[in-house]
């Protein structure tokens, strides 16, 4: 087959056999980003028999996720965080009368002071601290962030059930910061965002096995009715994302996360 290809490759046909086999690919690792497709949705449902009591939604945006969480698991407190002011307001218009969620206009990340962002108010999701070329007219703006250590102490949380971090690109970010809830085993399970921002940062899907590895947690692929735990390969790194997720190697719901 490699001799062949080769001899047809410049060929009409062979050109959009190889687009075919790419968007196969592409739908095969689940890229979506619509909570009831992507297992977003039913990753939040396998926590309705579970004690649940502190959510981080980190990257909130305008607060659909949070209100998804909310209605699913209704006993416990969701913690949204924004960092650009704009959008801020929105999240906070949008929740408004949700007592279950508590939005603060300030990011999670590895220091404590300030930090720059891309924003496109016609594309609030695309916020980032990276230079990934999103078009459109984007401004920079500074905003806030804590680490999640910090945070935690502050507001005197001793362990967080499900820890969401869609923050374009900053997920490592965030993960450093609360190095010391994950060292203490204070973050039962969390699931972050893998993509092309990777290539920004050059924090590789490795890394993250490697820091989630160091406190005793196990990696797997959101899919849209169970996690692929799965030890790390280097063919996995393909930045089509879109979701991650870790858990505590000792966690009773692994089982059913994992549908074994």
């Amino acid at each position: 087959m490699g001799q062949i290809t080769k001899r047809w490759r410049t060929n009409f046909f062979a050109k959009s056999l190889a687009r075919m086999c790419r968007q196969y690919l592409k739908w095969y690792n689940n890229p979506g980003f619509k909570f009831h497709r992507n297992g977003e949705q039913w990753l939040l449902e396998q926590f309705r028999r579970e004690p649940v009591h502190t959510i981080f939604d980190v990257g909130a945006n305008v607060g659909a996720w949070a209100t998804l969480a909310a209605t699913t698991l209704p006993g416990a407190t969701i913690y949204a965080f924004e960092i650009v002011p704009a959008t801020f307001d929105r999240l906070r218009q949008a929740t408004q009368g949700r007592q279950a969620i508590r939005c603060f206009n300030v990011g999670l990340g590895d220091h404590v002071g300030m930090l720059s962002i891309r924003y496109n108010p016609a594309a609030s999701d695309h916020a980032t601290f990276t230079d990934y070329p999103w078009p459109g007219d984007n401004t920079t703006v500074e905003g806030r962030v804590v680490t999640g250590d910090s945070f935690l102490k502050q507001h005197a949380i001793e362990s967080i059930d499900l820890l969401k971090i869609d923050v374009e690109g900053a997920e490592h970010l965030v993960l450093q910061g609360l190095g010391q809830a994950f060292a203490d085993r204070r973050v039962r399970l969390a699931y972050f965002e893998y993509g092309r921002y990777n290539v920004m940062t050059k924090f590789l899907l490795k890394d993250f096995y490697e820091f989630f590895g160091r406190y005793g947690y196990i990696v797997g692929k959101l899919f849209t009715d169970f996690v692929d735990f799965r030890d790390y390969h280097p063919d996995d790194e393909d930045f089509t994302g879109p979701h991650y997720v870790a858990c505590r190697s000792a966690e009773p719901l692994l089982r059913r996360l994992s549908r074994a």
